[in-house]
């Protein structure tokens, strides 16, 4: 962008934010600094054509350490930091990216290393957190360090075969073990024997999203905003690995014992690529996106259409497209959004985020323009948003559980115990890489 400054107009003033770095097409400026307010500021240089300034705002400091005023009629080439990054790529990531890759794939093998030791038999069942069609998850203890609690999924190996679940198996395995972010449960090695499957992940004690709003009935604006906020985080980490979700609702949200939440269970996710679409049909019906129903093909913008139910659900108590059947849901949801009465407790820039989200047309859907992700943490529902003290893990959640101990399972709903007779041996061997 160009932009065009008279004689002695100030370009930039010392101690003012900003975040755009300038380079001289024509005419010189001074460069003045202020070491006290009451003194007349001291002059350091003149810049001319093909001299730039405002360098260090690209980098992040946003505070102006000079003034730049133009000495005559000045023309200067304007571009602001996330012109930058999107055109190099990042600069922090020049500087960091580096050094922070190097700490982080370090980290990551040593963690490798220490679980690559472990065997089932290290393990103490400590209580159940849920049970499925799969099987259960339990809460298991590492006998040699019982600060040391993970959770545990076991899968019946029959059951998967059964249902010819094997590929979508194979496939969360892949995706969760690939999936370093502080919004997606890690999984850290798994398991196997004649009868079963076992997936030991990260254990979150702060209990499931959908416990909390069952409790509560429906979440203020700013408690909405923070969860959605943690599946943007989530979502932007999967999309840019080609990876899209396909399962977003409340019961796959869960609190770590900070409050954050995290996406759990990835048996629907897949690796698409990019540009590419797929064609299975899934999901939850009052999530699923109106491409999915009509077969059309879908992609990443499905999680998109996926954030705007959730963020309704989440302000209201229960999503906006329902119907007594499945079927009945489908005819709902292809009847589109606006066709759905807001209630006031919605607030205007919360309903405007969701329309944006719902758009019929998943190449209309905010997430899935040219800016991607950027442009639904800009939007004004975010607005004010310290997106990177959610990153950093600094910004207090809007609810923090009550969690005791490594083995306190108190914010989970009571199971009874497995009474279920043992399956029946699988030795196929589809399960090669577990």
């Amino acid at each position: 962008m160009t932009t065009h400054y008279e004689n002695g107009e100030y370009i930039i003033r010392q101690g003012a934010r900003g975040d755009t770095f300038f380079i001289i097409s024509k005419g010189t400026v001074n460069v003045t600094r202020e070491d006290s307010p009451s003194e007349d500021p001291v002059f350091l240089r003149t810049l001319g054509k093909g001299d730039w300034f405002g360098e260090k705002a690209l980098q992040g400091e946003d505070v102006r350490t000079a003034n730049v005023i133009a000495a005559e009629a000045v023309t200067c080439l304007v571009i602001d930091r996330d012109s930058f990054k999107h055109l190099i790529g990042g600069l922090d990531d020049v500087s960091n990216k580096a050094y922070e890759d190097a700490e982080a794939k370090a980290k990551y093998e040593a963690e490798a290393a220490f679980f690559a030791n472990l065997k089932l038999s290290d393990f103490n069942i400590i209580d159940t957190l849920g049970v499925g069609g799969f099987g259960r998850v339990e809460l298991v203890q590492l006998k040699s360090e019982e600060s040391k609690t993970f959770a545990m999924k076991i899968l019946k190996k029959r059951h998967i075969v059964d249902t010819r679940q094997q590929e979508h198996i194979r496939s969360e395995k892949q995706i969760m073990q690939g999936a370093h972010s502080d919004f997606i449960v890690r999984l850290y090695r798994t398991f196997k024997d004649s009868k079963y499957l076992y997936m030991l992940m990260e254990v979150c004690l702060g209990g499931e999203l959908w416990t909390i709003l069952r409790d509560r009935g429906s979440f203020e604006d700013s408690t909405t905003r923070f969860y959605t906020a943690c599946v943007v985080e989530a979502f932007a980490y999967l999309h840019s690995k080609g990876i899209i979700y396909r399962d977003l609702k409340p019961e796959n949200l869960i609190l770590d014992h900070r409050g954050y939440t995290k996406l759990v269970d990835f048996g629907f996710a897949k690796k698409i690529g990019f540009g590419k679409k797929t064609w299975t049909f899934c999901g939850t019906p009052e999530y699923v996106a109106p491409e999915i129903i009509l077969n059309k093909g879908h992609d990443i913008s499905a999680d998109y259409w996926s954030l705007g139910i959730l963020m309704y659900e989440l302000l209201t108590g229960s999503p906006p497209f329902s119907g007594p059947d499945p079927m009945k849901t489908y005819n709902i949801i292809l009847r589109g959004i606006d066709m759905i009465e807001f209630p006031k407790k919605i607030v205007k820039n919360a309903a405007n985020l969701i329309k944006k989200l719902c758009r019929d047309n998943p190449s209309e859907r905010l997430g899935n323009l040219k800016n991607g992700v950027k442009d639904i943490q800009k939007h004004k529902w975010f607005e004010g948003f310290n997106w990177e003290g959610l990153r950093k893990g600094t910004l207090t959640p809007p609810i923090i559980p009550s969690v005791a101990s490594p083995t306190d399972t108190s914010n989970f709903d009571s199971f009874p115990e497995d009474s279920d007779e043992p399956p029946p041996d699988d030795n196929s061997g589809w399960d090669i890489d577990f």
